[in-house]
């Protein structure tokens, strides 16, 4: 009976053996679907540059091992189709293309690379297993590193474990007689709960790497030509203001068609002179331009855009002193936007609007005078003629600029037009306060309520039209409470021209007179 008994307990501890050597050697295999993930991120403006994501022959599979005690199972993913696809989805709201590439599709048509990887260890005892989601960018040409960016998660997989457990109870049972079933029933529960595990939470590291992506100075100056290589890799020169999305970018339809009126919109956000940035000044016109063509039914050819180097004071010649003439006749409207710096001449007082070559230090030559715009725009036969300055001219910050050595002075922007009956103007601020910009907007402070107001907002008594009045009364008490809570600003918008003409109703949105 002893020997009987030694016989048994031999066969069974030989039997356990087996079991040990099946679960060591017994791999899981899956992959991430396809559909995994859906991308939550919108930008309005991307950045213009095409991406390449990488993705390496001999890395399109992840691999790890789960330790149980002495039972090692491994986990083969292929995830990298699956990840691939996702970090292509998410930063083609970000870059105008994206495109996934092998080693040999990389040419000088993606200027820019996107090396991704996941690294994966195991927390042991079937607990979960970190994971690290790489994104490294590069310039194609140079090989030199853009940035680097790295967001690591936990995962779990602890709901596994009863299952493992039934495999366990059933395998013990049986003596290890169902090893061949039990060691498969056992490895699919860890490995199915990881793979769940990370198609439930990857998606929360790809978003983070990809908000560390859009707010990386080196990335967007890179992407805008703007970058220089250093010892550290690439490294900003002029980084470009990154657009927020913002719901006045969605631009409503108007309800009537003007053919009689004309427009001038200008946005200055980078100078030729190195003059502080006007942030959001370009994307402030573009998005101006959409809604007098859209929203107040402008004619496309009717409205003239100058933004940055299109903006030089030549242009603002041409356009004001020569376009509009050309053009304007008895009972039209005319509208004129300006969003950019502001001046003022220490020397006369005077306030100067500032082109793209404009240089404060030589105003008076470089700049393009708020009163020589008001004489010409007097000359015009329209009915009407509104200006709307999302610009400040006292030299004190903010949207104006000044000579080196000189001080900030009040300026009014109010004298020239009581004379001029037609023209009414729309400031963003009195002579000698700071325009702000609004960052959580994307819009010049002035501008946003602005746009706001045409939205609609600004349609005091319900009738479904919005003048000129009405958008005033809306703004100013709006761009005073932010510039006040946010920015510790006084900010005060003023509207300014004969009262008589603002009475009739200047029409904006809705109607015409």
């Amino acid at each position: 009976m002893l020997v009987a008994g030694e016989t048994m307990r031999s066969t069974m501890l030989m039997l356990m053996g087996l079991v040990v050597l099946l679960a060591t050697g017994c791999t899981y295999n899956a992959a991430l679907r396809d559909d995994f993930y859906k991308p939550a991120s919108q930008i309005e403006q991307k950045l213009p540059v095409k991406l390449g994501l990488v993705v390496d022959e001999n890395m399109k599979s992840q691999k790890f091992d789960v330790l149980q005690g002495s039972v090692l199972w491994h986990m083969d993913f292929d995830i990298y189709a699956a990840l691939g696809k996702a970090m292509q989805a998410e930063l083609s709201n970000l870059f105008d293309d994206v495109v996934i590439v092998e080693g040999s599709g990389v040419s000088a048509k993606t200027p820019m690379l996107g090396l991704v990887s996941i690294d994966t260890t195991s927390m042991g005892n079937m607990s979960g297993f970190e994971a690290r989601l790489n994104l490294t960018l590069k310039d194609t040409k140079t090989k030199a590193v853009i940035g680097k960016f790295s967001r690591t998660g936990n995962f779990d997989t602890s709901a596994a474990i009863g299952t493992v457990t039934t495999c366990a109870l059933i395998m013990g049972l049986t003596l290890g007689i169902t090893a061949p079933i039990t060691i498969p029933c056992t490895t699919n529960a860890v490995g199915q709960s990881a793979i769940e595990a990370l198609e439930e939470k990857l998606p929360s590291l790809i978003h983070a790497v990809y908000l560390d992506v859009s707010g990386d100075n080196r990335v967007v100056a890179y992407a805008s030509g703007g970058m220089e290589q250093g010892a550290g890799g690439v490294v900003a020169a002029k980084p470009r203001t990154l657009i927020p999305p913002s719901d006045v970018d969605k631009v409503p339809e108007g309800k009537v068609t003007r053919k009689n009126a004309y427009a001038i919109v200008v946005g200055i956000e980078q100078y030729r002179q190195k003059l502080p940035k006007a942030d959001y000044a370009t994307h402030d016109a573009q998005v101006m331009n959409d809604y007098l063509i859209k929203t107040l039914g402008l004619q496309e050819e009717n409205v003239a855009l100058l933004t940055d180097d299109h903006a030089a004071r030549t242009d603002l010649e041409k356009y004001v002193e020569k376009w509009l003439p050309n053009r304007v006749e008895k009972g039209d409207s005319v509208f004129i936007y300006f969003s950019g710096h502001g001046a003022p001449n220490p020397k006369t007082g005077d306030a100067y609007l500032v082109p793209y070559d404009g240089d404060p230090a030589y105003i008076d030559t470089t700049g393009y005078p708020l009163k020589r715009l008001y004489e010409q725009l007097a000359t015009l036969p329209a009915k009407e003629v509104v200006v709307m300055l999302d610009s400040c001219f006292s030299g004190a910050g903010g949207r104006s600029v000044i000579a080196k050595g000189m001080r900030p002075m009040g300026l009014s922007v109010e004298t020239p037009v009581q004379a001029k009956g037609k023209t009414v103007i729309l400031a963003a601020s009195s002579g000698d306060q700071v325009s702000s910009t609004y960052d959580a907007k994307g819009h010049g402070l002035f501008t946003y309520f602005l746009l706001k107001g045409l939205q609609g907002e600004a349609d005091g008594n319900k009738d479904g039209t919005v003048d000129l009045q009405e958008v005033f009364d809306y703004l100013k008490p709006q761009v005073e409470r932010i510039a006040r809570r946010e920015y510790n600003n006084e900010q005060t918008p003023q509207l300014l021209g004969n009262r008589d003409l603002l009475s009739k109703g200047v029409a904006l949105t809705g109607r015409t007179r």
